[in-house]
């Protein structure tokens, strides 16, 4: 039985950090922008304690926004930064109106982001903020100087980080845009020598992971989401190219 819906129109998918989404969903993007939606990239940290100093580190934030950007440019979506220092999210009035004011800017039908049980705090706390404030920027009382939406987006959660605790209910067939995720990862030099335990480095994370899912899932490479458990923020098949 068909919906008669088309898939999302708009689609903003919300990363904690420069290089998550690229992990986790860059091959579904690419879907995307292949089927005729419009894509947009948010980054909500600046990346600056992903490296080796005590601290963080204005340069490294600086190198790593611009392999984001670099990043967009391959896949051809433009992108957002929040500013937020590593480990600075919170829930505070102050950076809620950040959230609302970019879901207001973007007007998404989707919004991908992550899910409550990763790894990293920055990713839950940035998935939190990003489920409420879907809600709260169709809302008129909350006040940003921009015109309400007109509906909550739906909120998918992106997979976690090594495939760890996170059961998809979707999968995405990304085996033709696999290319294109790897070119995108490839961008971010400065992460891709930091040794992880036994991953050598975020280009054999993606990989391995996308092979788990593809295995899953019946094909050579997969991307996993589940919806966001939550009212008003889903909304009927399909969802996904």
């Amino acid at each position: 039985m068909t919906t008669g819906l088309s898939l999302p129109r708009r689609i903003l998918t919300l990363g904690a950090h420069p290089d998550d989404i690229e992990i986790l969903c860059a091959g579904t993007l690419a879907r995307y922008l292949a089927a005729g939606s419009e894509v947009h990239l948010g980054v909500a940290c600046r990346g600056d304690r992903g490296g080796e100093s005590s601290g963080p580190d204005p340069e490294l934030a600086a190198r790593r926004h611009q392999e984001a950007r670099s990043a967009a440019e391959i896949l051809g979506a433009p992108i957002h930064f929040l500013d937020f220092g590593d480990a600075d999210v919170w829930d505070s009035p102050e950076v809620r109106l950040v959230f609302v004011q970019l879901f207001r800017e973007v007007r998404p039908d989707l919004v991908l982001t992550h899910g409550p049980t990763d790894y990293h705090t920055d990713h839950v706390r940035v998935g939190e903020l990003a489920a409420k404030c879907a809600w709260f920027a169709a809302s008129a009382g909350h006040a940003s100087g921009q015109a309400p939406l007109d509906a909550p987006p739906t909120v998918f959660y992106m997979d976690n980080i090594a495939a760890i605790g996170f059961e998809p209910t979707h999968f995405v067939d990304i085996t033709a845009t696999i290319a294109i995720k790897r070119r995108m990862l490839a961008c971010h030099v400065s992460q891709l020598s930091r040794p992880d335990g036994a991953i050598a480095g975020l280009d054999e994370l993606a990989e391995t992971q996308s092979r788990l899912r593809g295995f899953q899932a019946g094909v050579l490479h997969a991307e996993g989401f589940r919806p966001a458990p939550l009212w008003g923020r889903r909304r009927p098949e399909p969802i996904f190219p």
